[in-house]
């Protein structure tokens, strides 16, 4: 028994130094970039453009060596100079490599597909990715030197280490996080927070042959959490099991470029690197009429809310409405396959406001089993928004049948002070709320609601705890204030609405 213990000992320690190797690298890649002035919001871009083509480089040796194998020919689509193995060795040379980046690389890659020597990708998905990428992200290093010192960090990690990829994917996540929080959103609006998402993923299940979707993946927190979920809990060991995890399991569309590229990173960091993800406003690309081959088994997602879309690019939507939650929670109406999971976050008001949103909650309704509401507490996603939000949670029944009853649970604690720093404590409702749900149990902070009594409310879908004898006795002041915000918040969607209903009178 001693041998074994001494030999995983010895592993533990082997995987302890290398995640402090990987830290460090990170760290004074960091370090660098502060150092020649770069401004913190961009290191998460710096860096993810330099991981992309590292990562890039490692697998296309990974694909030309299996074909070596199979005795098939392979050819790479950056070669030579262009290689990063081969640009990035150049460090004792930190001027023209610098140059080189900027004037060559850069130019190669942005019209990768269309000039002499690459025109042969020119159909090939990753020429177009080539060309999005770094025609709208840039080199924020101005000194050779720092720049040499930045490439010599990132040299120093392997994609192709499982080690290196779980280490660097926990610290990439961690700065998205702290760059979205110091800039307001800046890297993936309204970041959200991890335990959120994998309690949305352990209820909707993903598994092996899925179609997983998010319509606005931004950093990808969705997707890569429910590839984690499906590695852990359906055994994909085989070949095809993993190349249909790979290839033809996760797909996402994100209109912005910057936050593209960091979703995109964060799913090779998670070693997703076939996933089809398009850059483009989803809302102008919806139809309402989707042949059931092109829908997807699971839909997750946290659209924008708050935003606005002209009247004149809302024809294709069955209920117009400016407000672009309603009008993403119709899109993933229409693209949920029959039999399909949903999970979506919604600000408190979709649930409760008439016109748009009451007619397209009636559809939701009737054509969706709504199994579930999570009420989330006001303040879950400081510090970008203080707007008190739900998940909605349906399906697309195989029966066609609509919503019977809906399970309730109100969270007031998801493990976080209801802060801007949002730093941990004890007593989270999460497991309980995990736990509870495959019963549907009613508790103190859950309960069932029948669809006649819901459609009594006006098929009003707000949480009104019916456990709580008196609401303002048990609330603390922090609830109490959060409580009037959220109402100072309804009255102004309310008002929003009006203004709607006006500009349409006239």
């Amino acid at each position: 028994m001693a041998e074994p213990k001494a030999t995983h000992g010895s592993g533990d320690e082997t995987a302890g130094r290398r995640r402090q190797e990987v830290q460090l690298a990170v760290k004074n890649a960091c370090d660098q970039l502060n150092s020649d002035g770069v401004a913190p919001r961009d290191y998460a871009e710096q860096l993810a453009w330099l991981f992309f083509l590292k990562a890039f480089d490692e697998a296309e040796t990974r694909r030309e060596r299996e074909a070596a194998l199979d005795g098939r020919p392979y050819t790479r689509r950056l070669e030579g100079d262009f290689r990063f193995a081969n640009w990035s060795r150049t460090i004792d040379r930190p001027d023209e490599m610098l140059e080189f980046v900027d004037a060559k690389l850069w130019h190669h890659l942005k019209s990768f597909g269309q000039r002499d020597g690459t025109k042969q990708f020119a159909d090939d998905p990753v020429a177009g990715l080539f060309r999005r990428i770094f025609s709208t992200v840039r080199n924020h290093s101005r000194r050779g030197a720092s720049f040499a010192r930045v490439v010599q960090q990132v040299n120093r990690l392997h994609f192709s280490d499982e080690t290196d990829v779980i280490v660097l994917s926990e610290i990439y996540e961690d700065l998205l996080k702290r760059v979205a929080s110091d800039s307001a959103g800046y890297a993936g609006e309204f970041y959200t927070q991890r335990h959120i998402i994998r309690a949305m993923v352990e209820v909707v299940r993903p598994r092996i042959g899925d179609r997983v979707y998010d319509p606005c993946f931004g950093t990808a927190g969705f997707l890569t959490e429910s590839a984690e979920y499906i590695r852990r809990h359906c055994s994909a060991r085989g070949g095809g099991d993993l190349g249909t995890l790979d290839k033809r399991t996760f797909f996402g569309v994100e209109h912005k470029p910057l936050t593209y590229l960091l979703g995109l990173m964060n799913m090779l960091l998670h070693r997703i690197d076939g996933a089809d993800l398009a850059q483009a406003n989803t809302l102008e690309l919806h139809t309402p009429d989707v042949n059931e081959t092109h829908r997807y088994d699971v839909i997750l997602s946290n659209p924008p809310y708050g935003g606005k879309l002209a009247r004149e690019l809302q024809t294709n939507f069955t209920v117009r409405s400016s407000a672009t939650e309603i009008l993403f929670l119709q899109h993933i109406m229409a693209n949920l396959k029959t039999g399909g999971r949903a999970a979506v976050i919604v600000p408190e008001g979709v649930l409760f406001r008439g016109g748009p949103a009451a007619r397209v909650r009636q559809r939701l309704l009737t054509e969706f089993d709504v199994h579930t509401v999570l009420s989330l507490p006001a303040g879950c996603f400081l510090p970008y928004t203080g707007v008190k939000t739900d998940v909605l949670f349906f399906n697309r029944r195989q029966d066609g049948k609509g919503t019977e009853s809906i399970w309730f649970y109100e969270l007031s604690n998801d493990g976080f002070e209801l802060k801007p720093a949002r730093r941990p404590i004890d007593g989270s409702q999460i497991g309980d709320f995990l736990a509870g749900w495959p019963r549907r149990s009613e508790g103190e902070n859950s309960w069932r609601v029948s669809i006649a009594d819901v459609a009594k409310q006006g098929f009003d879908l707000s949480a009104r705890n019916p456990n709580r004898t008196n609401d303002y006795q048990h609330r603390n002041a922090l609830e109490l204030v959060q409580s009037i915000k959220v109402k100072e918040e309804r009255i102004l969607e309310l008002l929003g609405e009006l203004e709607e209903l006006l500009e349409v009178g006239e």
